[in-house]
């Protein structure tokens, strides 16, 4: 029998049991591949998984962002086969007279038998040798050998920190816990602007000859953040608040019971199953992150997200989504006001 591959991952101590326990919860709530739950949990990388995968199927992995790609190739294999199928051609290999009958290919895991089919029909080679790589290596393959893409995505200036290859559609789990609950915890202080990086704030100059008249104690304002960032893993909520806070917005990684009180003039940025397990309408603006749009708007949509973004979130586009909600919440505020 073929080894499941939770016990390899296991086995291999890439995880340990409570972590399997929680993802193989989370897979049979949701329906998400076992390798996919535990790289979104950040129990463990990509790649470990691939190489579990490689050990359940016999299919060797590699590591395609560091093969050398074949312009030549790409005619055996249309770009809209390699980008349905997420396949790309690596090498022509072969013995004797027929020294390019074997083509061999990188395919995302696990290996398809249909995949197989249609390449050996779209490139006319009577055998095809697969190799094992990630979807997102994959991705980045087809970028450079059909759109001429750079090896290593270009990112703005001062963006270089900020990095969600992939968005956890969670918090760890707890095995019989929700994720309502696991959220509902004290969140981190939120990055300020202006701090002076530890440096005492110097008071300001006085006379010696005129003391500073008595100023009445100022009323105690309670600051309301503009945007609430909500259901996300540690890494991935410490970048959007750098990002969104260094544009000017005053950000705060909220708890459930943050989002639940959210006024009508807040914006709350999470995954879509984030709120799909919060299950209650909010009154704030809610901008939800997806994976596949075509699938997962009407999602969205059931969740009256005001907004969407597809994952992994590319900073412009998020900056972007974030100011057209908040010129929203701000007519909403001036609607309420009047």
């Amino acid at each position: 029998m073929k080894k499941r591959l939770g016990d390899i991952l296991l086995a291999q101590g890439v995880v340990d049991a409570m972590q399997l326990q929680s993802a193989l919860a989370y897979q049979r709530k949701w329906g998400v591949a076992l390798g996919q739950v535990v790289v979104d949990q950040r129990f463990c990388t990509a790649e470990a998984v691939l190489s579990a995968l490689a050990v359940q199927s016999g299919v060797e992995a590699v590591d395609l962002d560091n093969q050398p790609l074949d312009a030549s190739l790409a005619k055996l294999i249309p770009v809209k086969v390699a980008e349905a199928h997420r396949v790309v051609p690596l090498r022509l290999e072969g013995q004797g007279p027929r020294r390019d009958s074997v083509l061999v290919v990188a395919l995302a895991a696990p290996a398809s038998l249909a995949t197989l089919d249609v390449v050996k029909s779209v490139s006319g080679k009577s055998r095809v040798v697969p190799l094992l790589a990630t979807d997102a290596a994959l991705g980045r393959a087809i970028g450079r050998l059909y759109r001429g893409e750079p090896a290593t995505p270009q990112r703005r200036p001062g963006m270089e920190g900020f990095s969600l290859p992939e968005w956890d559609e969670s918090l760890p789990l707890v095995v019989g816990k929700s994720l309502a609950e696991l959220t509902d915890m004290p969140a981190p202080e939120p990055v300020r602007q202006g701090d002076s990086a530890g440096l005492p704030m110097l008071a300001p100059l006085e006379t010696a000859w005129a003391p500073m008249p008595a100023r009445a104690p100022e009323p105690r304002v309670t600051v309301r953040e503009q945007v609430l960032v909500y259901g996300w893993g540690a890494d991935a909520a410490a970048g959007l608040v750098r990002v969104l806070s260094g544009a000017g917005f005053t950000v705060k990684v909220a708890s459930t019971g943050d989002v639940c009180t959210a006024s009508e003039t807040q914006v709350v940025v999470a995954p879509l199953p984030a709120m799909e397990v919060l299950a209650q309408r909010l009154r704030a603006q809610v901008l939800v992150a997806g994976k596949a749009p075509e699938r997962d708007l009407p999602r969205a949509q059931a969740v009256h997200a005001r907004g969407f973004v597809a994952a992994p979130v590319d900073p412009d586009l998020l900056l972007r989504a974030v100011r057209r909600l908040s010129r929203a919440s701000e007519e909403a505020r001036l609607k309420h006001a009047s």
